[in-house]
């Protein structure tokens, strides 16, 4: 009886040495989980599943508007469950910054620098394929909610002055349209000189310097191109179906 009571005192520890490990290692490996110990079971027979979560670009545009809502929340108190793992993978280094500390302590991740420098050729071929399918231009700076990004890190006169050029370009599709013109998507163009003597008049900018600022801007973002006419005339345009430059334009309005 001594020599049972011996062997059982020697199991326990063992067995909760083995809990213990395996947490760990998961953690390590970059899973997100509660911190709180769970109870191992005593139970031989009992057995144990636990469910992996894998959740790509977790700082994308879609999580990033649903950054105060339920989506993160319910995410984090999934996360918080002992038999559930959260593997995520984030583009910019300061996506925790979404969250409150609440949420990022639910989440209890360990951050690991994974960078590959690889370009996101693969990513975006899939997109293309299916805009592809769907008999629409794939346009890669992600349309109206591209164009929302990067205006929220401009100054206000970038946004006016590209809410301009929006409108003069759907009015000269309007135009293309009326004269029978079947322009191919986004090869309608505005001259240059014309929108920035439009943009001095409604004092969106005050040189052709600070006027030639703000489109480099937009042509890093990849929002707008530009080219030259027969006639050697710089024309400005936009990437974007007619849809999406009306969608643009209320937002801008709004």
């Amino acid at each position: 009886m001594p020599n049972g009571v011996k062997k059982k005192k020697k199991q326990e520890p063992k067995q909760n040495a083995h809990f213990l490990a395996v947490r760990r290692r998961v953690r390590f490996a970059g899973f997100g989980a509660a911190s709180s110990s769970t109870p191992a079971s005593s139970s031989s027979t009992t057995t144990t599943t636990s469910l992996t979560i894998v959740v790509h670009s977790i700082d994308s545009a879609a999580f990033r508007r649903s950054a105060s809502s339920a989506a993160h929340a319910l995410l984090a108190a999934l996360a918080a469950h002992p038999r559930v793992h959260l593997v995520c993978s984030a583009d910019a280094p300061d996506f925790p910054l979404l969250w409150d500390v609440g949420v990022r302590s639910a989440f209890n991740f360990v951050f690991h620098d994974a960078t590959t420098f690889a370009p996101l050729a693969v990513e975006l071929d899939a997109v293309d394929e299916v805009h592809e399918l769907l008999g629409r231009k794939a346009h890669r700076v992600h349309g109206r909610e591209g164009v929302a990004f990067v205006l929220k890190s401009l100054p206000e006169n970038a946004k006016n002055l590209f809410r301009l050029l929006v409108g003069e370009v759907l009015i000269a599709m309007d135009e293309d349209a009326a004269g029978g013109g079947g322009a191919e998507e986004g090869s309608t163009g505005v001259e240059y000189r014309m929108v920035y003597n439009k943009a001095v008049e409604e004092f969106v900018c005050s040189s052709e310097m600070a006027f030639r600022t703000l489109l480099k801007e937009f042509h890093d973002h990849q929002i707008i191109t530009s080219r030259k006419d027969a006639l050697g005339t710089e024309l400005l345009s936009l990437p974007f179906r007619r849809e999406e430059l009306e969608a643009i334009l209320e937002d801008l309005m709004a």
